[in-house]
């Protein structure tokens, strides 16, 4: 079925219209988010995800008309399943046994504050340098991955893959400066 065919039977069909979405592009977005959440998470987390994927797609039906489909639903799948693996990874670093937990001896709130504060600068100023250098940067530099599983999971030859790396670095640094 065509997009335009698709937007058609949801504007006659609301309900049988999103079924048809969801039957043709299902396949497509759990490989997506399987592919970039296989190594930070469950096959429910991977469930979940599609279908939360789905649930953002059905809400913007109406701002849709005319769009390409295939490559929304693909970028919203996409945007998706890293917001889940950087949400899975930060809940794995804070679990820890109890016994583990190294006791409290005053330390200063404010500069804990302060740098949680840089960290949500630095993942939006990445987050500016659109695709696929901002995936490149968090799955290096926050998931500890290797450049060759990076450029596996971007389709992407390793060689590539570190060039781009070497300019997002580049260019991050660059935003960085202008926003000191």
């Amino acid at each position: 079925m065509t997009d335009h065919e698709l937007h058609t039977l949801i504007k006659k069909d609301l309900s049988s219209g999103t079924a048809a979405l969801y039957q043709q592009y299902i396949r497509y977005v759990y490989a997506i988010v399987f592919r970039l959440l296989r190594d930070c998470g469950t096959k429910e987390d991977v469930e979940d995800c599609v279908a939360d994927t789905f649930a953002d797609v059905f809400a913007r039906l109406d701002s849709l008309e005319g769009a390409d489909l295939k490559a929304y639903i693909g970028r919203a799948a996409h945007n998706k399943a890293l917001n889940y693996c950087r949400v899975l990874s930060r809940n794995r670093q804070h679990t820890m046994p109890l016994e583990d937990v190294p006791e409290v001896c005053g330390g200063d709130l404010s500069s804990h504050a302060e740098e949680r504060h840089l960290k949500q600068v630095l993942l939006d100023k990445i987050q500016l340098l659109g695709e696929p250098d901002a995936s490149i940067l968090i799955m290096k530099y926050y998931f500890g991955r290797k450049m060759s599983e990076i450029a596996g999971a971007l389709g992407m030859s390793t060689h590539t893959a570190q060039v781009r790396c070497g300019r997002a670095l580049k260019r991050l640094r660059k935003e960085l400066e202008d926003w000191r």
